[in-house]
């Protein structure tokens, strides 16, 4: 009896881990990635930021996207703020940079992701936007192996997950998942930047 019970005890943080991974995976399904009426691919979110004026929040809002965004550690050369215009609270930035599936000391593996990330901001709130995005994917880092993706064509539903829709596609499904913990940091970032969270 003792050996029976510890067994199941054995057991219990295997179906805790396989539960924590599967509701893990619910973030990546059905849903998850937006499409507006025009057919795009939008991310968006607005953030309630009380007691902070516009000009604190776009000044705090434009020094993230200078510094983490366009000259973080990932970015490529066409990075850049393509609008600053602190009259009527809009930033926006074109960005290049590596997006990473794996890197480790003897494998990289990665795409160059393009975006743009726009910010609107008024007293008290701001909505942080990240559209037009595609994929530049070198296969292997190998010249002459290369395809252009957009988040149209390669991320939706449609695409990226299997028929029923409980699963992510091995290639697909990879660029959706990934995509979307960039765009979970992106927004994650721009909140602690104004002081939230």
């Amino acid at each position: 009896m003792k050996k029976i019970i510890l067994a199941l005890l054995l057991l219990l943080p295997l179906t805790a881990a396989a539960q924590t991974k599967d509701d893990d995976m619910q973030k990546y399904l059905a849903g998850a990635v937006p499409v507006n009426a025009e057919g795009f691919v939008y991310f968006e979110k607005t953030f309630d930021v009380p007691g902070k004026s516009r000009a604190e929040l776009y000044s705090a809002l434009k020094n993230y996207v200078e510094k983490e965004v366009v000259g973080g550690p990932d970015h490529l050369e066409k990075s850049r703020i393509t609008e600053a215009d602190s009259a009527s609270g809009t930033l926006a930035a074109s960005i290049e940079e590596w997006l990473y599936f794996a890197k480790r000391a003897w494998v990289t593996h990665r795409t160059i992701f393009y975006y743009q990330l726009v910010c609107q901001v008024e007293d008290g709130r701001f909505t942080v936007s990240l559209r037009n995005l595609r994929y530049h994917y070198v296969e292997n880092d190998t010249p002459g192996v290369e395809n252009l993706y957009r988040a149209e064509d390669w991320i939706t539903d449609e695409e990226a997950l299997n028929k029923q829709k409980t699963k992510l596609t091995r290639i697909a499904g990879k660029f959706r998942r990934f995509t979307i913990d960039r765009k979970d940091a992106l927004f994650q970032r721009a909140a602690r930047a104004v002081g939230l969270e």
